[in-house]
């Protein structure tokens, strides 16, 4: 199945990635179904919650049980099976990323009956989680953003030279488009900051504030908008501590989150 959603590469800066896939016309191939591996939660049957892990550019689809993160859940005592995908820049690029996540991890997951499905991701991986929570609210309760790319300086500078994101107005946006993609992500907090000013609930249907945790660390370079995310969600779903745009950052921000019993554990 081919989408139509064209959503942007990240991880490093978009110009840079474009100009290689121009230049060596190619990129890391795709699959479908996309692939993934599965770790149980190791404490028998009958486990409710699912977390899904999304990686960042260039990290393999193992890196969570490499640095820690699938340790982290065990020793606090998380009862999660853990599913990790491999939604590498090649579906970002040729626009088939939330198909994929959706068909090949999420739909059998909601068909096995868990009660609570997650995403975790890192850098490009933050920037598929909150972006399938903007498309998707249904299908998940959560996100974990560790050092997320949330869109280029640009479209965060304009947010700000407007006054703020409730006076932002972009116009119209393509949103075949990675600018558009970005815009639209905005787009949508934007809406939800809208619904909450009014009264309405928790930020209209979606919750997006509610159901996002932030964590990164104060030198990482997309501070520009992971400081603006911020400013939206309660105060004790942010985590930013000193460190940079890496794992040691992650695994210290993974690992407070832990600490604050997040998946209700």
């Amino acid at each position: 199945m081919v989408s139509s959603e064209r959503p942007p590469a990240a991880g490093r800066p978009f110009s840079v990635l474009l100009l290689a896939v121009l230049l060596l016309g190619c990129y890391p191939a795709t699959k479908a179904p996309m692939d993934i591996v599965q770790y149980g939660s190791g404490q028998g049957a009958g486990t409710r919650l699912l977390i899904v892990y999304l990686p960042g550019n260039g990290d393999r689809i193992t890196v969570l049980e490499r640095e820690g993160l699938l340790a982290g859940l065990r020793a606090h005592g998380v009862n999660a099976d853990v599913v990790a995908a491999d939604a590498h820049l090649g579906y970002y690029i040729d626009g088939t990323i939330f198909t994929r996540i959706r068909e090949d991890v999420i739909a059998p997951a909601r068909a096995k009956g868990y009660v609570q499905i997650w995403l975790v991701g890192n850098s490009l991986g933050g920037y598929g989680a909150i972006s399938y929570l903007r498309l998707h609210p249904e299908d998940i309760t959560g996100v974990v953003l560790l050092g997320p790319f949330l869109g280029e300086r640009s479209v965060i500078n304009g947010i700000k030279q407007a006054g703020g994101l409730l006076q932002w107005d972009p116009g119209a946006v393509e949103q075949t488009t990675k600018d558009g993609w970005e815009k639209m992500l905005w787009l949508h907090l934007r809406d939800c900051l809208k619904a909450r000013e009014q009264g309405r609930g928790d930020e209209g249907r979606q919750g997006c504030f509610s159901r996002t945790y932030l964590g990164y660390g104060r030198d990482d370079r997309f501070t520009y908008g992971q400081d603006y995310l911020a400013t939206l969600l309660p105060s004790e779903h942010v985590a930013a501590i000193e460190g940079g745009h890496d794992w040691s950052t992650w695994y210290k921000l993974w690992d407070r989150f832990l600490d604050q019993r997040i998946f209700g554990q």
